[in-house]
């Protein structure tokens, strides 16, 4: 079982990765995080145990790919505008 950051926001974020959200909505998610005090290593964590509890078969392809997503705006391997936190060692809000 994955680990709980914030279990309202794991939550959110699993009802959102299950329903393949769009960009901004991940990154809304994200920012609650980041809000919370929750660091990019923590978030980047929990992404990565999501990708192989959450494969379902026929839909794996599609789903990986959003939680690489959310994983490229966590780490900073996206735009600017998408990135959430300044760096991903980054401990504080951007």
């Amino acid at each position: 079982m994955p680990q709980t950051i914030i279990a309202d926001i794991d939550k959110d974020l699993r009802a959102a990765l299950d329903a393949r959200a769009e960009l901004l909505t991940l990154r809304a998610i994200l920012l609650r995080y980041k809000a919370g005090g929750v660091t990019a290593q923590q978030v980047a964590a929990l992404l990565q145990e999501l990708r192989p509890s959450m494969e379902d078969g026929a839909q794996e392809g599609p789903l990986e790919d959003v939680i690489l997503d959310a994983l490229d705006m966590v780490t900073g391997w996206c735009t600017p505008q998408l990135r959430v936190w300044d760096e991903a060692g980054d401990e504080h809000a951007s």
